[in-house]
């Protein structure tokens, strides 16, 4: 099943994910067309598609997988895995087609189906997920309720966005206020928060860092948490809790502190963790963005505009959240599905090109420039964001035609988190 819901993921990333994402900034920035649908209407499209069609259903099939090994607890049964995607599938495809053609047929009924079904697949999800964490064998462990709480944020992101789409008729551009709200809780609470927890568990496997601390990681998730419902809420200076507990959660991972390896780090493991620091820096870097955001509202009355918040949202969505799957998922994927691990070079080109698009997009719209050569330098981004899913997706792709391998190769250390079987 983790084949499934990984290919799918990437199929949706390179079409109506990044690929219109890409579209869209072209026709932003360079005047490229968007025929007759509006361009406000497909980026809420693309927005959904990008945090509940890729990220999400990457993290599905990664989470069932992996979980019960966590927890020493039976595998996912089928059954739920099966519903789980279906219904997220069948929800991102019903959102991709009906929200921004006004003339779709039965298009109010169609967008009105896809809220719940968005629901039940997120929730399916959770309860596998919760399921898994409260079995098993293993001892239990602090970041395991970081995972909970993050896995359970998702079906609540879903709710937040059926809501959006529950009246009649249901616009083509759905109240920016309603689509906010479930992008936050989606971002914010579902997506970083698992984050949290599962690199928390691997890290020292992965990349020999110190065990996070109990307390300061649960403690800095409750504030990241707190920080994120009041962000959905809309409560000013919510950035404070997610900047403080992001710096909490920082440090207690010791992100950026150095190994307690006795010898150098392999070189699968020194990229893992150059994708995992930049992931994290990006991350401080939208969570001080709404912070300095926050300041000046309450100093000047300016709200941030709208290239500013998308700043914001693409240094969590494009810098914490796709580098930390591309970092994770080349030492995890290999393990998982019992193939050798993919070549370092692909890998090296996919963090450079992902920092590069992140940074060519976050500072020109942080510092709210749209001028002729600002705009070339945001194309430019989306085409380099572009052409580092793609290299993921070639590794991904040689990755599962490889032949299985029953023991690693000798001279090739592999982590024991993640050889666990």
């Amino acid at each position: 099943m983790i084949s499934l819901f990984v290919l799918t993921a990437l199929g949706i990333a390179l079409t109506a994910g990044f690929g219109l994402g890409l579209w869209l900034l072209l026709a932003r920035t360079l005047g490229l067309s968007t025929g007759e649908l509006a361009w406000t209407a497909l980026v809420q499209t693309h927005g959904t598609i990008q945090l509940f069609g890729f990220s999400a259903m990457f993290l599905m099939g990664v989470g069932m997988h992996v979980l019960p090994r966590f927890r020493g607890a039976p595998p996912t049964p089928r059954g739920l895995a099966l519903v789980a995607y279906v219904a997220t599938a069948l929800a991102i495809a019903l959102r991709a087609v009906a929200q921004p053609v006004p003339g779709f047929p039965a298009r109010d009924l169609v967008l009105s189906a896809g809220g719940p079904l968005l629901v039940a697949g997120t929730a399916t999800f959770a309860l596998a997920a919760v399921r898994a964490l409260r079995g098993g064998t293993n001892p239990h462990r602090p970041d395991e309720l970081v995972m909970a709480a993050g896995v359970v944020a998702a079906p609540l992101a879903a709710i937040l966005v059926a809501i959006g789409l529950a009246g009649r008729p249901v616009p083509l551009v759905i109240p920016q206020a309603d689509d906010d709200r479930g992008v936050w809780a989606m971002l914010l609470g579902c997506l970083a928060t698992t984050i949290f927890g599962v690199w928390a568990r691997l890290a020292p496997g992965f990349v020999a860092t110190p065990p996070a601390p109990p307390r300061a990681l649960v403690g800095g998730a409750a504030l990241w948490l707190a920080g994120t419902v009041l962000t959905v809420a809309g409560v000013a200076f919510a950035s404070v809790l997610l900047l403080i507990g992001l710096l909490v959660i920082v440090r207690a991972l010791g992100l950026f502190g150095a190994t307690i390896a006795r010898q150098p780090l392999v070189a699968h493991a020194r990229l893992t963790r150059l994708a995992a620091r930049s992931a994290f820096a990006w991350a401080l870097v939208g969570a001080a963005m709404l912070f300095a955001y926050d300041v000046r509202a309450a100093a000047a009355g300016t709200a941030p505009a709208y290239l500013e918040l998308s700043a914001v949202r693409h240094a969590f969505a494009l810098g914490l959240v796709t580098l930390m799957i591309y970092g994770v998922a080349a030492r995890a994927l290999p393990s998982f599905l019992d193939r050798r691990p993919w070549s370092l070079r692909p890998q090296a080109v996919t963090i450079a090109l992902a920092n590069a698009g992140v940074a060519l997009r976050v500072i020109p719209q942080m510092l709210g420039a749209s001028d002729a050569i600002a705009n070339v330098i945001v194309a430019l981004s989306g085409v380099l964001a572009y052409l580092a899913l793609v290299a993921f997706a070639a590794n991904v792709i040689g990755l599962l035609r490889s032949p299985r391998v029953t023991q690693p190769p000798r001279g090739s250390p592999i982590p024991m988190a993640v050889r666990l079987r």
